[in-house]
């Protein structure tokens, strides 16, 4: 079986104890504050920390690319000891982060010729990427070549979605997604916009009204997609509400079956917390029928 190094980066919202078990280096994300202060997400700020911060800024923080020489850095040690190192990214869509992590690699096989190194563009956020780890750790147990591994890892993008229903438009607003008007509107109205990932980016696919009925709503529109009901791999995070996400499991164990298994919960991170703010809720869950969105070439 082959010894492969694993990595990614914070806007995954790996799991701490995922992390440790099994040994999955993560490159924290820069945030930078109006204050001036600046703190790499995950690895240097805790989540909490992070909102307490956020709820009492006037401005959005900024979120950059980590620098190349950063991303060298993990890698060189991440091979040391390994027979290969993988790291899956966010998407190339919504960050700069894929293409610094070709540059680092160049720069290592410069005297690294022999260096196995896969980047595996995500094309998504959050959990999509640590299930990708976790689809990545079980081919290699099965004793599957790099190629196969990665390949393997590949082909979970087009059987993985996600709900994501954000609570508050103003960081939304803030971010330049959306304008004044839409604001105001959207928050007259309680509008909770209903996002997920295509093509890379978040797009939003419906709307909900209300704060009080968001969870039979999501489990509603659950039942309305191409769920994989014999394996369907959930995963829940939200942003600071986890009463809600409790909620969420119990109403999905109802309609689903109680036997259903959670197989990843987390804290949505300050990368992704950033655009959304607090309230957020979202699950993810396996399709039956693999969606072709994404070329090869990632």
């Amino acid at each position: 079986m082959l010894n492969i190094k694993y990595m990614v980066d914070s806007t995954s919202d790996i799991p701490h104890g995922f992390a440790k078990e099994h040994d999955v280096s993560v490159l924290g994300m820069p945030i930078q504050f109006e204050d001036g202060t600046s703190a790499l997400d995950w690895v240097e700020m805790d989540t909490d920390t992070f909102y307490e911060k956020l709820a009492k800024s006037s401005q959005i923080p900024t979120t950059s690319q980590p620098a190349i020489p950063v991303i060298e850095e993990i890698m060189r040690a991440g091979l040391n000891g390994h027979d290969a190192l993988i790291y899956v990214t966010i998407s190339s869509k919504g960050s700069g982060t894929y293409q610094a992590a070709h540059l680092a690699k160049q720069n290592i096989l410069e005297d690294m010729p022999d260096a196995k190194i896969e980047i595996v563009d995500s094309m998504a956020y959050s959990l999509y990427i640590v299930l990708m780890v976790q689809e990545g750790l079980r081919l290699q147990k099965e004793g599957k070549t790099l190629d196969e591994i990665v390949a393997g890892m590949k082909e979970l993008r087009c059987k993985t979605d996600v709900l994501v229903v954000v609570d508050t438009l103003k960081y939304l607003e803030k971010g330049g997604r959306i304008n004044k008007a839409s604001l105001i509107a959207g928050t007259l109205l309680d509008l909770k916009p209903v996002l997920s990932v295509r093509g890379g980016v978040m797009e939003s696919i419906d709307k909900f009204r209300g704060s009080k009925t968001i969870i039979s709503k999501m489990v509603k529109k659950l039942k309305t997609t191409d769920i994989d009901l014999d394996d369907p791999c959930f995963c829940i995070v939200n942003s600071q509400v986890p009463d809600r996400a409790a909620q969420l499991w119990d109403a999905v164990k109802a309609e689903f079956g109680q036997d259903q298994k959670l197989v990843f919960e987390s804290q949505i991170g300050a990368t992704v917390g950033t655009h959304i703010g607090p309230g957020t809720l979202a699950i993810f869950y396996k399709l039956k029928h693999p969606v072709q969105i994404y070329s090869d070439e990632a």
